[in-house]
């Protein structure tokens, strides 16, 4: 809503102003908007700055085992101080505060919620999946059984109007008869044939116009239906092969609609950005990654997600190893691994 109003800039500035006023403007080392996700956001990082006696310190001192001393106004880096359960608060607090210009309001306060687990979502999933087929399977018997009635209205239709002809030969000789007989009983016969053909016509005009109601009806529900697969087929090309690859890219790699619209065209799509794993519990930068779903070689009618043509759980592999050697750290052999 704030990019759609063209307050984006102003969002920006009232952050920086914020990170400047709570942690200081020289501790404050940069500040990145991320546009490549559902919802613009910025990634900060900050320098734990920080002066006066440590915070445990103190309580050693209180506790009568104080064992160092240093300066009280000494410069030092603690992240323990600035991180505490009850300054996190603060910061929740002020930062709403100052968001709240915009409507965007403070989440909920000692909230006990907790993320759903990977194997709980796997089971929703395939909760929903066999709703979805159960209702497609449940279409499918309905049309059945509507074009099965409407096979047989149409046979009775055709039973009446063969009745209603031999009764109007029938009555037509009769006719005949009485009137070369001049007899009042065949008359009368006549009279009474004709009105039952009169009653017969009113008849099947009432099951002509039903068969009408019925084709109109069995339409509407043969266009729903249709309307109905054409939304799968527009948005789940490959349905139950790609869900499980589109609710990844959603729910874990925070991508947006339209780039997971692009992926399941099959498309390549270049981002960057930090990318989360759920087997290394971190997230990856890269500046120029190509995302695709792409059909598994050794499983086929079977997709998997891809970067820079090789499969993710292997891409993040790399991307591991590389930070290792950043830090020193050789890198170490991974036996089991996260199947997407």
């Amino acid at each position: 809503k704030i990019q759609d109003e063209g307050r984006l800039d102003e969002w920006c500035d009232d952050n920086l102003q914020w990170l400047h006023y709570t942690f200081g403007k020289g501790n404050t080392v940069s500040a990145v908007l991320h546009m490549d996700e559902h919802t613009p956001h910025i990634h900060a990082t900050v320098v734990p700055i920080v002066t006066g006696e440590r915070r445990k310190a103190k309580k050693k001192q209180t506790e009568g085992k104080r064992s160092y001393r240093k300066k009280a106004n000494t410069v030092r880096l603690c992240a323990d101080d600035l991180l505490t359960r009850e300054r996190l608060v603060v910061y929740h607090d002020s930062y709403a505060a100052a968001m709240a210009k915009y409507g965007l309001q403070r989440g909920i306060r000692g909230s006990e919620a907790r993320h759903t687990t990977t194997a709980q979502y796997y089971r929703d999933l395939k909760r929903q999946t066999g709703e979805l087929e159960a209702n497609v399977r449940q279409l499918q018997t309905e049309q059945q059984q509507a074009e099965q009635r409407l096979d047989e209205v149409r046979k009775e239709i055709k039973s009446e109007k063969l009745e209603a002809a031999k009764t109007e030969a029938k009555a037509a000789l009769v006719a005949k008869v009485g009137s070369l007989l001049g007899s009042g009983k065949l008359k009368a016969e006549r009279e009474e044939l004709q009105q039952r053909i009169f009653t017969l016509e009113s008849q099947n005009e009432e099951l002509i116009q039903h068969i009408k109601t019925m084709e109109l009806e069995h339409r509407d529900e043969r266009t729903k239906f249709n309307e109905y697969m054409d939304k799968i087929q527009r948005y789940f090309p490959y349905v139950d092969k790609l869900l499980p690859l589109i609710d990844f890219c959603r729910n874990t790699l925070r991508f947006s609609e339209r780039v997971i619209q692009e992926l399941c065209k099959l498309k390549k799509v270049r981002l960057k950005g930090d990318f989360y794993s759920p087997e290394f519990n971190r997230k990856f930068r890269d500046e120029n990654a190509a995302f695709s779903f792409e059909e598994d070689k050794s499983r086929k009618g079977h997709y998997h997600i891809c970067v820079n043509d090789i499969p993710l759980v292997q891409w993040f592999r790399q991307k591991a190893n590389e930070w290792r050697n950043c830090l020193g750290i050789a890198p170490t052999k991974q036996d089991k691994g996260l199947k997407i």
